[in-house]
């Protein structure tokens, strides 16, 4: 649950949640460089926004159809190997 705080939130907040919803993985070095923030600065504010509840998540989001083509057909024990090993059986 979050936890009800009087941080104020501010126009480096908002630009910095706009930032991690284009790329949740942008380097914090990088977000630090944009607004002008230490990477420990950053790093607060990000903590800051998760306790009180702005940040709820951070998500991978999948291509069904590129996953469904890697992992069946290309992955590891994909479709061709599954094949295979189906067709080796006596």
């Amino acid at each position: 649950m979050a936890q009800q705080t009087q941080y104020p939130v501010d126009t480096k907040d908002r630009r910095l949640v706009e930032i991690l919803i284009d790329n949740a993985r942008t380097p914090l070095e990088d977000i630090a460089d944009e607004l002008g923030l230490s990477v420990e600065d950053v790093d607060h504010r990000i903590t800051k926004l998760e306790n009180i509840g702005i940040i709820k998540a951070y998500r991978g989001v999948v291509d069904p159809y590129l996953y469904s083509l890697y992992f069946y057909e290309h992955g590891p024990m994909g479709m061709h190997e599954w094949v295979k090993a189906r067709r080796a059986k006596p």
